[in-house]
């Protein structure tokens, strides 16, 4: 058979075997581990002819695992094309010798796609240690960009705090005692003016990451069809608990960074009760989400003000214990 109709057959008449997981941003053991036994599994579980996609959700990107040509056919044909040129077939009848690729996909604006030839199929399933090796080697590097990206995307959103956070000062300053309390709800001191517009700025960024969180669950997963409908879809529920999730990171790095960056024992506080607040989340949202599942109206609104119930909480949280581990 010809080695390009060879190809066609393989990725346009075959069922793909797909999986995925979440990647914890500092948690790179644990990563190595969920990659290792998912890789493993596949390779007890199938064979090298078994086209798959393997995809690892990381806060600002995502990252996929492949043999070249799933993602892209024309770029398997270019690239048998050119081996052909200068090593002649790369594939007999009875094997397919295909570069395994890690891509990485970053969420942000104008990003580029970058794939990265690590290892064949073949050497996965016949001598897997040294092509995990491979493949984990390239995907420390992309969850490595992928961190870069979150730093960043805090980086902003500390800096915007920053600049706001005096704005609200003046406003609370321009208020006589009775005029604030009645704004706020309660007496606000002078000496503790500084404090609670820090908690206002706060407020305002998580609000921005909640805002754009369930927009993109509204546009990106949801769509024109019903929620109720996106969570019967494996795919588009798992989507819409990575958003969740991402969301989660965003808002804990947010304060970490912002409240732990020159602070080591606060830092171990609050990544010590990190894991026990992301089950909370998880529980919490799953909940929530399922209620919303049934109800054949949800719109954007509804999305935000459950993201919104999820995770302000979480946000008061963080705040008490920060504020109680400086006190």
């Amino acid at each position: 058979m010809d080695i390009q109709n060879k190809l066609n057959a393989k990725y346009e008449n075959t069922p793909i075997y797909t999986s995925g997981f979440y990647a914890d941003p500092e948690d790179p053991l644990k990563n190595r581990s969920t990659l290792l036994t998912t890789l493993k599994s596949f390779t007890e579980n199938q064979d090298a002819a078994t086209p798959f996609a393997l995809q690892i959700m990381a806060t600002n990107s995502e990252l996929t695992i492949a043999p070249l040509g799933l993602l892209d056919l024309q770029e398997l044909r270019d690239y048998t094309a050119k081996k052909r040129q200068t090593e002649g077939l790369i594939a007999g009848e009875d094997t397919f010798e295909l570069p395994l690729v890690v891509q990485f996909e970053a969420h942000t604006e104008k990003a580029s796609v970058e794939r990265e030839l690590v290892t064949t199929t073949d050497e996965l399933f016949s001598d897997f240690t040294p092509a995990f090796d491979k493949i984990w080697a390239q995907v420390k590097i992309y969850l490595a960009k992928n961190q870069a990206l979150l730093e960043e995307m805090v980086a902003d959103l500390i800096t915007d705090s920053q600049k706001i956070a005096p704005k609200f000062v003046g406003q609370l300053t321009e208020m006589s005692a009775a005029e604030r309390e009645k704004t706020i709800g309660f007496k606000l001191p002078d000496t503790e003016l500084e404090q609670f517009s820090r908690y206002l700025s706060d407020n305002h960024e998580v609000k921005a990451v909640i805002s754009s969180a369930a927009a993109f669950a509204t546009h990106e997963i949801v769509g024109e069809q019903l929620f109720g409908q996106a969570m019967n879809d494996r795919i588009l529920r798992n989507t819409f608990f990575w958003d969740l999730d991402n969301t989660f990171h965003e808002i804990f790095y947010y304060f970490l960074r912002k409240y732990a960056a020159a602070n080591s024992k606060l830092a171990k506080h609050l990544n010590h009760i990190k894991g026990g607040l992301l089950s909370t989340m998880r529980k919490d949202a799953w909940d929530k989400s399922s209620e919303l599942a049934t109800d054949a109206k949800t719109t954007q609104k509804d999305l935000e003000r459950m993201f919104t119930a999820v995770f302000m909480p979480l946000t008061e949280q963080l705040t008490a214990e920060i504020a109680k581990f400086n006190h």
